[in-house]
């Protein structure tokens, strides 16, 4: 159940007969909110209405209390009466006219929520615990500003560097690939292309050293313990990232953070990315590695990507590079995901996972530069 909704059925608890009028002072929300979330507690059994038109709830509603966070209610109210007036400004409505506000997607670095304003649909992008550590929301900024009009991104109606909120056109019909779908690997490379060869002057660089050495300092703060053998990679993926730079390898705007779940697939059977956070100027081969991480692909499945994306079998120092990115991104990952679950979020096994990765891949690598 939302919060927001337990957050009116605690309202009944309290008072079985208060106004609508008074949770609607009190939260900050519009009255049709609060009659949409009465109406559903109503519908599902949570609260029941006397003869006197007063709301009580029932034990199945005292149950759902038992196992929630006042303070959390209050905090979501906070934040959704914010949230409301954000909207409304961005899209120049009163109150009134948003409806709807809804969880739609919690993930591993923003919340997601879904919201209604005349007849379109929306989305309202919501930093998550610890992100704004993680995350340069200049950076994001300065990317979607190169990427305006381009048909590659979402397209953003608000967006604010200091905090992280976003809110974009909700895309009709999309959903986020499956890799496991070869038709849906085969538009989501074609939409990679498409960034790689359109020639944006990307405003900075993706520096992966200089982010793992951030990411391993807030680490540091936040007291987590890293794993024995952490200095030993680290020193590893410095030099297979030093025999890269030995390369000059040609560079172009990248993702960064292509993944499954941000390659929106429409009704038109193309692809549109989202969520530009990480993007910058990198090597291309940086994002399919990204992809093959995120979609916990094996070696087999990784080196097929490879020249699926390349269209034509890699080189052995294409492989080197690639290898290098898996392994450099791979504890990248790590270092994030200890710094989330410090902060109290858990990725159940992605730590782990991320940093097994490292180990597998910088050994593939350094045997390919070794014989170079």
């Amino acid at each position: 159940m939302q919060t927001f909704t337990l957050t009116i059925l605690a309202f009944y608890s309290r008072n079985p007969a208060v106004a609508t009028s008074e949770i609607s002072h009190r939260i900050g929300v519009p009255g049709h909110m609060v009659r949409q979330a009465r109406a559903w507690l109503g519908s599902a059994g949570y609260l029941h209405k006397d003869r006197d038109k007063n709301w009580h709830i029932t034990d199945y509603g005292y149950s759902a209390l038992a196992r929630f966070d006042r303070e959390k209610a209050e905090e979501n109210a906070r934040f959704l009466n914010d949230a409301i007036d954000t909207a409304a400004s961005a899209l120049k409505v009163t109150r009134n006219e948003i409806s709807g506000f809804y969880l739609m997607d919690k993930g591993m670095t923003n919340d997601s929520y879904i919201f209604y304003c005349g007849g379109k649909k929306y989305i309202y992008r919501h930093a998550g615990q610890g992100s704004e550590m993680l995350v340069d929301r200049y950076r994001e900024y300065a990317n979607y500003l190169v990427l305006d009009g381009r048909g590659i991104s979402d397209v953003v109606i608000y967006h604010n560097p200091i905090d992280g909120t976003k809110i974009t056109e909700f895309l009709e019909d999309s959903k986020g690939i499956d890799p496991a779908n070869k038709n849906h690997i085969r538009q989501a490379l074609a939409a990679l292309r498409k960034l790689h060869s359109a020639d944006i002057a990307s405003p900075h660089d993706f520096d992966f050293l200089q982010t793992i050495e951030y990411y391993e300092e807030i680490c540091r703060n936040s007291e987590v313990e890293f794993y024995s053998s952490y200095p030993k990679y680290k020193a590893v993926v410095t030099q297979l990232m030093a025999e890269i730079d030995k390369l000059n390898v040609p560079k172009c705007f990248c993702h960064i953070d292509f993944v499954p779940g941000n390659c929106l697939l429409t009704k038109d059977g193309s692809v549109t990315l989202i969520d530009w956070e990480y993007s910058g100027r990198q090597d291309p081969v940086v994002d399919v590695a990204m992809f093959c991480i995120s979609a916990a692909f094996n070696k087999k499945q990784s080196d097929a990507l490879l020249a699926e994306y390349l269209q034509r079998k890699p080189t052995k120092e294409e492989y080197a590079r690639f290898y290098t990115y898996i392994a450099t991104a791979g504890l990248m990952w790590s270092l994030w995901s200890e710094f989330k679950t410090a902060s109290g979020e858990v990725f159940e096994g992605y730590t782990e996972r991320t940093f097994n990765l490292c180990k597998k891949y910088s050994r593939l690598a350094a045997d390919l530069f070794e014989t170079m």
